[in-house]
């Protein structure tokens, strides 16, 4: 209890007066002083805060300054390294640049040196070409005259289709006293050599028939394979032909042929009959006998053909095989009443059309006439 208080029970209220003003002025003091206290401890703490403000914002701003550092440092390395890669790309582009350089004078030189040496090959191709185009032009004298044919078989036609420039198949005709001849051969090869074949054939059918004086197709044959045999079968060679003579005597009905592996084909009323053949090249083969002297007799209106093996053996069609002499009967069969000039035309389109654009395998030749006497047959057996 104050003192204050006690005093005034008592009743002495001056000195609770004096009692009860120092309380007061004391308890003002106290006051006083939690007052500046608080005051000392609140701008205390303002300070603090202050304080802790600038130091965020310093470590704000030396945080940004931080990161600006660290992404400066970032480009400086990067921009080093792309500096770096830049300078490498630069030397082997250079260097790159230099080897092309080199490779482009090297390659100029080598496209020169091609182009020179191809202006040689087509030089001398042109060369070879014009060769054989002179070649052809010679084999074209030497083969048969369609106008001489035709003065003697009028109604006649020629499909003849070399595969190169020059041919190993021939046509050819010629005249002695009152026969006149007709063959259509195939000679050992084609293109240039079957040329030179070719030509040699002809040489010795010239030989035996206006020299020698052979009149049987036969022996015209048998005269043939013996030069042939001379000449050019040795080592092995076995060098020759395939081929059909035919001999028309005037006055005469029959007409005698010797056949070497090819049959002539006759039709009659239409139907078609192969003729007889020797089973044997007019050269070297697995037998040498003499040829047999074979004939037939036909009729106002028969057609009559002779062909070697290159139409037959061409491979098209929609399974690529050969053509096959079945076919070309067929053909021909189915034909055999028309113009002789639209069954050349159609065997022509036939065969371009069954070979498409596969190449062409061998040279061709088909030749056909129509009999003008009246005949009767009279057919030998292989």
């Amino acid at each position: 209890m104050a003192k204050s208080q006690i005093y005034k029970a008592l009743n002495d209220h001056k000195t609770a007066l004096v009692f009860f003003e120092k309380s007061v002025l004391l308890h003002d003091s106290i006051n006083n002083e939690k007052f500046d206290t608080r005051m000392v401890t609140l701008n205390s703490f303002n300070q603090l805060d202050k304080k802790e403000r600038e130091l965020a914002l310093l470590n704000s701003e030396n945080e940004k300054v931080s990161i600006e550092n660290k992404r400066q440092t970032i480009l400086l390395i990067a921009g080093s390294i792309v500096g770096v890669l830049v300078f490498v790309l630069l030397i082997f582009s250079l260097r790159a640049y230099r080897i092309k350089q080199k490779d482009n004078l090297l390659l100029n030189e080598q496209k020169k040196e091609i182009k020179h040496q191809k202006d040689i090959v087509d030089e001398k191709q042109k060369e070879i070409v014009d060769s054989i185009n002179y070649a052809q032009q010679i084999q074209k004298t030497l083969i048969a005259n369609h106008e001489m044919v035709n003065q003697t078989i009028p109604d006649s036609f020629v499909f003849f289709k070399p595969k190169d420039i020059v041919s190993g198949d021939f046509y050819w005709a010629t005249k002695k006293g009152n026969r006149f001849y007709l063959a259509v051969c195939d000679s050992t090869g084609h293109g240039v050599p079957g040329a030179f074949m070719s030509l040699l054939n002809i040489s010795f059918l010239n030989e035996a028939i206006k020299e020698k004086e052979l009149t049987k197709p036969n022996q015209v044959f048998d005269h043939v394979r013996k030069r042939l045999i001379e000449t050019i079968s040795q080592n092995g060679r076995r060098d020759g032909m395939d081929g059909i003579l035919i001999c028309i005597e005037e006055g005469s009905n029959k007409i005698t042929y010797a056949a070497a592996n090819n049959k002539p084909v006759l039709i009659a009323d239409n139907k078609l009959v192969e003729l007889s053949c020797d089973k044997m090249p007019v050269g070297i083969g697995e037998k040498i006998q003499a040829f047999t002297e074979f004939s037939f007799e036909g009729k106002k209106g028969d057609m009559v053909y002779l062909y070697t093996d290159g139409l037959p053996d061409q491979f098209g069609g929609p399974k690529g095989k050969k053509f096959k002499y079945k076919q070309l009967e067929e053909v021909l069969l189915e034909n055999n009443t028309m113009d002789v000039y639209k069954q050349e035309v159609i065997l022509k389109k036939k065969f371009e059309s069954w070979m498409g654009a596969l190449e062409q395998v061998d040279d061709v030749c088909v030749l056909g006439y129509i009999q003008k006497n009246r005949f009767t047959r009279a057919l030998k057996s292989c």
